[in-house]
């Protein structure tokens, strides 16, 4: 035991004296080979917090609205979720909005048909944005609530706008303006499974500004 401290001592001396002269990879080498195991613990403990907060932020965080804009521009949506929470004078403190664009307007094939049926069968879509395929594909399966029951004496103001289970917006409508969609008609509708219809009301209101 004695010789083994003798040793890790002569070790240390060593390191101190020639640590100044040292290159910048010769102590990233030294540290890595004596402390690895401590770096490794230290990780694996950042790791264990990091997916705690982020459990705990998902339990604690309330979803206002959960909206799909199929073929939607990534670089707008964060732009679309600042702006409807401006119009609905949503702050943080109120919950999120969640606004997903990475569905993509690919004609009905696989991957998009198969992430769309996936989202609304976990009922994890409030407020759906797309071409006008899609939305007569569900509207045929009668997937949408009533539009007019939804929005009201709203639905009166708006013309043959209003569908019976969905909203095609005018030509010079805001996500046309913001290049937000690439397809020439914009329909909206609300699942039957929607989670916040309320919100989503107020965000097909929103649109129909």
């Amino acid at each position: 035991m004695r010789i083994e401290n003798t040793e890790k001592s002569t070790e240390e001396y060593i390191v101190k004296e020639t640590w100044g002269t040292m290159t910048l990879g010769q102590k990233i080498e030294y540290l890595w080979m004596y402390y690895k195991g401590w770096f490794a613990g230290a990780l694996c403990l950042v790791l264990v917090i990091c997916i705690g907060v982020s459990m705990y932020k998902g339990i604690r965080t309330k979803v206002l609205l959960n909206a799909v804009v199929i073929g939607g521009n990534d670089l707008k949506a964060e732009w679309l979720e600042e702006s409807f929470a401006r119009y609905a004078d949503i702050s943080e403190k109120d919950g999120v909005l969640q606004i997903r664009t990475n569905i993509p307007d690919d004609g009905g094939k696989m991957t998009s048909t198969t992430a769309l049926t996936t989202l609304m069968g976990a009922d994890a879509i409030d407020v759906l944005v797309c071409p006008e395929r899609v939305y007569e594909d569900y509207s045929g399966h009668d997937g949408f609530l009533d539009m007019k029951e939804l929005l009201g004496e709203e639905a009166g103001g708006n013309g043959d706008t209003i569908l019976d289970d969905g909203v095609r917006l005018k030509d010079e409508n805001i996500l046309s303006k913001e290049e937000m969609t690439t397809y020439d008609e914009i329909y909206v509708a609300v699942p039957v499974n929607s989670q916040n219809p309320e919100t989503a009301v107020k965000f097909i209101e929103y649109l129909l500004q």
